[in-house]
């Protein structure tokens, strides 16, 4: 039972943190859609992709478990076609300078926002996952 608990936990502070990080993500302010996707990303990160990491094990070894950020970009597409209130808008980065390096501006279209997003949701569950497992 703590394990589900801590597991929904982590869904729910990745969530929050990738929506805060990317703020073009719009659920239209409806419980219903924000749950929805919570629960189908805590599905995948539970249920699916453990079956498809054990199933396909050789190429996850070789892509350094991509199969879980291909998940992750399927079900946000798959979200985009059939949850009605879910939306992309195109991110633009301002650029940032971090102790001497420079990050420059880059505009993202809705395709390239989706995939930051997956990416952000992906290596956010991995890290927390590790730190509180």
């Amino acid at each position: 039972m703590r394990h589900y608990l801590k597991s929904v936990l982590i869904t729910v502070a990745t969530f929050y943190v990738s929506i805060s990080l990317i703020n073009t993500i719009n659920f239209s302010h409806d419980p219903k859609n924000i749950l929805l996707f919570l629960g189908g990303l805590w599905i995948i990160s539970q249920i699916v992709n453990p079956i498809f990491s054990l199933v396909l094990l050789p190429v996850n070894l070789l892509t350094f478990g991509l199969i879980s950020f291909l998940l992750n970009v399927a079900f946000v597409f798959a979200l985009l076609n059939f949850l009605p209130g879910f939306s992309v808008s195109p991110y633009y980065f301002p650029g940032a300078i971090i102790q001497g390096v420079i990050f420059p501006p880059v505009p993202l279209n809705q395709i390239e926002t989706v995939l930051l997003f997956s990416a952000t949701i992906t290596i956010l569950h991995k890290v927390l996952h590790i730190v509180f497992e």
